[in-house]
C-alpha cells in the first residue's frame, strides 16, 4: 500500500451513470480549490468530453504499454473499453495540494480504498432509474448506451452500503453544499463560509 501521511486525503466520487456524481465532484472540488486525478481510457470521448478535462483518451496501444510499465494503480475492463488510474498522478497531485479527488465506479473505488485505506473517503452520489434514464437521454446519450448503463444499476446501488457518505442527488445545488460542508469537515481548512 502505498504510504500518505495522516493529512493527505483521497475524495472518491461515486454512484450510478447519471446520478451527477462528475457535476457534483467538479463543483464541491472548485469551491474547496481541490483538484482532479483523471482517469485514461480507451473508450471513444463523448461529444460533450474534453480531452484533459473529463479523461485522458489514449489507444488500446498506449494503455497497454502503460500497464506493462506498472503506471496503473488500477486497470479495468467495462464494456470493453479499458480504464486505469496512475499512481504516480495520484503521488504528484498529493504532493502538490494535498487533497484530490477521483470520479470512480465501484470497482475503481474499491480498488482505491484497497490501497490507500482511511485516507480515502467515498462519496456516493445517486437517483432514483427514473431521473437517471432522463438525464442521460438530456445529455444526449443513445438508448443503447442507456440500457447498457442502467444494466449496471443495481450492482451500483448495492455498494453505496460500502461508502462513508451517501447522498441522493435531487437538486445539485443542496447536494453540492452538503457535500462540501462534508468534504471541510475532512480538510478543516475554514475555507468555506456557508452561513
Amino acid at each position: 500500500m502505498p504510504s500518505l501521511s495522516n493529512k493527505e486525503m483521497i475524495f472518491v466520487f461515486t454512484g450510478p451513470n447519471g446520478a451527477g456524481r462528475k457535476t457534483i465532484a467538479e463543483m464541491a472540488g472548485s469551491t474547496l480549490n481541490m483538484k482532479q486525478v483523471l482517469s485514461y481510457t480507451t473508450r471513444e470521448k463523448r461529444p460533450t468530453e474534453t480531452e484533459g478535462e473529463d479523461y485522458f483518451f489514449v489507444s488500446r496501444e498506449q494503455f497497454l504499454a502503460a500497464q506493462h510499465n506498472n503506471e496503473f494503480i488500477e486497470v479495468l475492463e467495462i464494456d470493453g473499453n479499458l480504464y486505469g488510474l496512475k499512481s504516480g498522478d495520484i503521488a504528484t497531485l498529493l504532493e502538490r495540494y494535498g487533497c484530490v479527488y477521483l470520479i470512480l465506479n465501484r470497482y475503481g473505488a474499491e480498488m482505491i480504498k484497497e490501497s490507500y485505506g482511511d485516507n480515502v473517503k467515498r462519496f456516493f452520489i445517486y437517483a432514483d432509474k427514473e431521473t437517471l434514464i432522463e438525464r442521460q437521454k438530456q445529455r444526449g446519450d443513445t438508448d443503447d448506451m442507456i440500457e447498457r448503463y442502467m444494466s449496471h444499476y443495481d450492482e451500483e446501488m448495492a455498494y453505496r452500503a460500502s461508502c462513508e457518505h451517501a447522498y441522493e442527488n435531487l437538486d445539485s445545488s443542496h447536494t453540492i453544499f452538503d457535500v462540501s460542508n462534508e468534504l471541510e469537515n475532512y480538510l478543516q481548512r475554514g475555507l468555506l463560509d456557508l452561513d
